[in-house]
């Protein structure tokens, strides 16, 4: 007669061996979703500030990225992606998608890493294409300071200079559109900024008042719309905050 207490050890140690096999298997499955891990440690956000473009889809690897489409002039916020394979793709968001932009494959996306693509220019003579892709991971700046880029998204406008609080001389000169300028440090406070015509320095043609600049941030300032237009298309700036940055260098 077989003992039921050594029968029920024995089962008990099958199970206990047959979990042990198995819980680096159902780890693995559990993490399966996430796709490329080194694409889970990269963001990117979207502005689309092309005033013709229509809503757009992104393709990263040629596989559609996002659920809901780009429209003007919207700020899509920092997102995680699922690979940073290539190519970086702008599709019409229609049934039958027509590419727009591709992003120059040279531009390879890195890990731990956050960027901004503006979606810039006009769909209607292809200077859409000139969209820019931007790596908004910089070093932090020392304490008691922020950093602070000028990026020219108006299409037809002349070079822009932008000033902080008045002060005489910009800070950020002669920036021409689809141009973006180098990040300047700034002491923490709040800020008037205003856009000039470089030719036209006394002539503001927007400000963003009170912008309060924080301690170890990084801030991009873009310019949208058309100069002289007074409907939806017209000119203005907005701030985006580039905030969490890591230890490396650009």
């Amino acid at each position: 007669m077989t003992n039921p207490n050594k029968s029920s050890l024995l089962v008990s140690l099958l199970l206990i061996t047959v979990g042990t096999l198995l819980l680096p298997f159902l780890s693995s499955c559990g993490k399966g979703a996430n796709a490329n891990p080194t694409g889970l440690n990269t963001q990117l956000q979207i502005v689309n500030l092309s005033p013709d473009i229509q809503p757009v889809n992104l393709y990263l690897n040629f596989l559609k990225e996002n659920t809901t489409s780009y429209t003007y002039p919207t700020n899509s916020g920092y997102f995680f992606i699922s690979t940073l394979l290539p190519p970086v793709q702008l599709r019409t968001a229609t049934l039958a998608p027509i590419n727009l932009v591709t992003i120059d494959s040279t531009v390879a996306l890195k890990a731990n890493s956050k960027y901004t693509l503006f979606i810039t220019g006009f769909r209607s003579d292809n200077s859409i294409k000139k969209s820019m892709l931007l790596l908004d991971t910089a070093t932090v700046p020392p304490l008691g300071r922020a950093i602070v880029r000028f990026v020219h998204c108006s299409p037809t406008s002349a070079p822009l200079d932008l000033r902080a609080n008045g002060i005489g001389t910009a800070l950020w000169t002669k920036i021409p559109f689809d141009s973006v300028s180098k990040y300047v440090q700034l002491p923490v406070g709040n800020y008037n900024f205003t856009i000039n015509l470089n030719t036209s320095p006394d002539n503001a043609q927007f400000t963003l008042p009170n912008v309060t600049i924080q301690d170890g941030r990084a801030y991009t300032i873009y310019t949208q719309g058309i100069v002289g237009r007074t409907d939806s298309v017209a000119f203005g700036a907005a701030i985006l905050t580039n905030n969490l940055l890591l230890k490396t260098t650009k």
